[in-house]
């Protein structure tokens, strides 16, 4: 699976003051917790089940608590996106971390698809310019990034470059509002030095092949930590593709968020 979502999570104080945690597909959540807590104290996670990982927080504050709490709340609202089958054999770990606000369909079947509430804003934002949908994305983009303590920390926030001839690009405008609701500086000399074709019908080797040389940085990221931005999610080569351009160019790490991750893996072959 390449996709997940947090479906519940236990969070109980001991009466030593200790706090217990526990949740399902453990393997993928608590290497989230470590690395956004590094500094709190565990007992170290065991497995509890078949998929279900627990651990004790020794004696921790109000404050570490209310965090705690406040990330894993995030995680249940959020989706993290790790390597399909069909990438697994060109790409290792480019993307420290990728997430997405939510899928763009609740369900597609024979009698049509439906939109998700994020999705129909995916929709109204990019292909009718709605400037409310616009700035809602980029609200719920900027939360992620304030109640993730990694993302909070990334020294740049940057679009997925679109096609240079393209005169309004959907992850421009997503990251300038942010950069203004969060109150900081956004944005990296990153661009496409040529256009390329819609990947949607191609190969996973092509789409690499197409798209591995287009981009161009202009300045220095070396050691930086860098925060990547697209509206779209699909088979995810490029923002791998991208990462791994960032990383052998310096970075030290790469994370990526999405407005939206597409329903279904097939279409992305």
């Amino acid at each position: 699976m390449s996709r997940y979502r947090l479906n519940w999570y236990e969070l109980e104080e001991l009466e030593n003051g200790d706090y217990s945690i526990s949740f399902p597909v453990g393997n993928i959540y608590s290497e989230l917790v470590d690395q956004a807590f590094p500094k709190i104290e565990k007992t170290g996670w065991r497995s509890s089940g078949s998929t279900v990982f627990c651990t004790n927080i020794k004696s921790p504050n109000v404050h570490e608590v209310e965090h705690l709490r406040n990330f894993l709340d995030l995680l249940k609202e959020i989706l993290v996106l790790r390597l399909n089958k069909h990438l697994e054999d060109h790409f290792e770990d480019e993307l420290d971390q990728c997430f997405a606000l939510d899928y763009n369909f609740k369900s597609i079947d024979d009698e049509g698809r439906e939109y998700t509430d994020t999705g129909k804003l995916e929709y109204e934002a990019k292909y009718n310019r709605d400037h409310n949908s616009i700035y809602n994305l980029a609200k719920f983009l900027a939360d992620v990034c304030q109640r993730h303590p990694v993302l909070q920390q990334v020294g740049y926030i940057a679009a997925v470059p679109g096609n240079p001839e393209k005169d309004v690009h959907l992850p421009d405008l997503l990251v300038e509002k942010m950069g203004k609701i969060l109150g900081r500086d956004t944005g990296l000399a990153l661009r496409k030095t040529e256009e390329t074709p819609q990947l949607k019908n191609l190969s996973v080797e092509d789409k690499i092949s197409t798209i591995e040389d287009v981009f161009c940085l202009e300045e220095d990221i070396e050691g930086k930590s860098i925060l990547l931005i697209d509206d779209l999610y699909q088979s995810g080569t490029t923002m791998w593709t991208l990462a791994r351009f960032l990383k052998e160019n310096g970075a030290d790490s790469v994370y990526g968020l999405a407005c939206v991750k597409s329903w279904r893996d097939s279409d992305n072959i």
